[in-house]
């Protein structure tokens, strides 16, 4: 009997040190700070910058939106750059609360995290070269496509057929393969194809998308509180006109550089 109460007790030691714990509203106050998990070279959502703005050298649209939660939780904000493909596992393991990282709502993500309100309707479209003779995906057989790996991006290359896909860590790299010639084209997000091509003479964007998306903050699985607490912050922001001020703010002061 004393054997088996203490294969018990072993084995309910075990199951509570594999169990994360969630990273509530109390708690980030508790520590008096909120971590925020991103992948800078999502401009304008976040990139690397020098700026006195700048949150640990990352400045962009979700790095406001985590200073304004930080300001309404009372505590100070931390920003950890990481590659993109880790952000909802080091959610997850409780590495950080929010994941703000210009991030799309699907299914995948959806179940191991919890996503806000959508705050950025998105769409993925293609970049080529300015002589490029491709005009839409079914020109795309046979050719070389630039993609950051782990984005939605990259999962819809994966699903076409007859190409090469071209994985970098960031989207910015992988527009600059096209404009070096590494690359007949690349698959992004609308915004940060745009600032590329801007400051790129030589690239294009073709004119439709070839996927919708809807971008959300995505918390810890079952933090309702964190969650409540983000999706109230949006609303104000969208209902003031913040939250496109700062798209408008960060989009511009990206050109020309």
């Amino acid at each position: 009997m004393k054997k088996f109460m203490m294969i018990l007790i072993v084995l309910l030691v075990l199951v509570g040190c594999g169990k994360q714990e969630v990273n509530t509203v109390e708690a980030i106050q508790k520590r008096g700070e909120l971590i925020l998990l991103t992948e800078a070279t999502f401009p304008p959502f976040e990139y690397a910058s020098n700026d006195p703005s700048s949150v640990d050298g990352v400045n962009g649209v979700d790095i406001e939106f985590g200073k304004a939660l930080a300001d309404k939780l009372g505590v100070t904000l931390k920003v950890v750059d990481m590659d993109f493909d880790s952000l909802t596992v080091a959610l997850q393991a409780g590495k950080g609360d929010i994941v703000a990282a210009g991030m799309t709502v699907n299914p995948e993500r959806s179940n191991v995290v919890d996503f806000s309100n959508v705050y950025f309707d998105n769409g993925l479209y293609i970049i080529v070269n300015e002589d490029s003779e491709i005009e839409s995906v079914e020109d795309l057989t046979n050719k070389k496509i630039a993609v950051q790996q782990g984005t939605t991006g990259n999962d819809f290359v994966d699903k076409l057929e007859d190409v090469e896909v071209l994985s970098f860590k960031g989207m910015v790299e992988a527009g600059l393969a096209v404009l070096n010639g590494n690359a007949d084209a690349s698959v992004m997000d609308v915004l940060t194809a745009q600032i590329l091509v801007h400051n790129n003479p030589g690239l294009k964007l073709l004119e439709n998308s070839v996927v919708s998306e809807e971008t959300a903050i995505a918390v810890q699985k079952g933090n309702e509180s964190l969650l409540n607490e983000v999706n109230l912050l949006l609303s104000e922001l969208e209902e003031s006109g913040q939250l496109q001020t700062w798209f408008d703010d960060h989009f511009d002061a990206l050109l020309d550089q």
